[in-house]
């Protein structure tokens, strides 16, 4: 998360949304600060506010879950930085990578596994990120999708007048791999089910060749569920503050000296 008391703005983080990009543009041309974890939500902070900070403007990006589950299987390969392996970025050593994360990448990297074979293995209900405890409490919500132009509208509106583009290529997974090759046909139907409810609330649509699938109530309803446990577990948690790993970008914000 960062802050700036000079531009008025939190940036709200959220992850394979463009968040380090966006920390860091921020942070050498706008004087943003970072604020807690890199992907705290606004509601950890809100009551730490002053009256002046509250009324900030409140922004973050949103992007479609399928390429973030399809981006999440590509970067599972990938292992980047040796991310996945190196412990200096494991969450318990003030990274970002969680045991989820390594489960993932251990079956991924000893089955070869394809990402089909991933993806009917880790995703087996109503698909929800931290979006759906962030996007209420936004003034301006950026879609991925749009990025370059959506960012740039937001430093407008804080009364940004030497705009600096950002410096990020809009590297969207369906534009490198047609989604069509992630979301074969013998995973539509799992792919109904897992994503359809966050799809619907958040204004997304299948791509064509799905042919328009209905959304049962049934997984509307669990999506709802789940959505509310997600909110009762940051609600009641404790969440220690670390920072983060020095190896990190966002953790060279933090001991970035003024």
């Amino acid at each position: 998360m960062i802050i700036s008391d000079k531009y008025r703005y939190i940036f709200v983080g959220l992850p394979f949304s463009a968040s380090t990009a966006i920390s860091k543009h921020l942070s050498e041309n706008y004087e943003g600060k970072p604020l807690l974890r890199k992907h705290s939500l606004y509601c950890e902070v809100k009551k730490k506010l002053s009256n002046k900070q509250i009324d900030y403007l409140v922004f973050a990006v949103i992007r479609n879950p399928m390429e973030i589950v399809a981006t999440t299987y590509e970067k599972l390969k990938q292992n980047p930085k040796n991310m996945y392996e190196n412990k200096s970025f494991f969450k318990e050593n003030g990274g970002h990578i969680n045991k989820l994360q390594r489960k993932k990448y251990n079956y991924v990297k000893k089955n070869q596994a394809s990402f089909q074979e991933f993806f009917l293995k880790f995703y087996n209900k109503p698909y929800d990120n931290l979006a759906s405890l962030v996007i209420s409490d936004c003034n301006y919500v950026i879609r991925y999708e749009n990025i370059i132009e959506n960012y740039e509208e937001v430093l407008k509106t804080l009364k940004i007048k030497n705009i600096v583009p950002l410096p990020f290529q809009n590297k969207s997974i369906s534009k490198k791999k047609h989604l069509k090759e992630y979301y074969t046909k013998d995973v539509i139907n799992r792919s109904v089910m897992v994503f359809g409810p966050f799809l619907k609330k958040y204004g997304y649509e299948f791509p064509d060749y799905f042919n328009n699938p209905k959304i049962s109530r049934k997984n509307l309803l669990w999506f709802t569920v789940i959505n509310q446990l997600k909110k009762l577990k940051y609600t009641f948690s404790n969440k220690s503050y670390q920072k983060s790993s020095r190896e990190t970008i966002y953790g060279k914000i933090q001991r970035k000296k003024n």
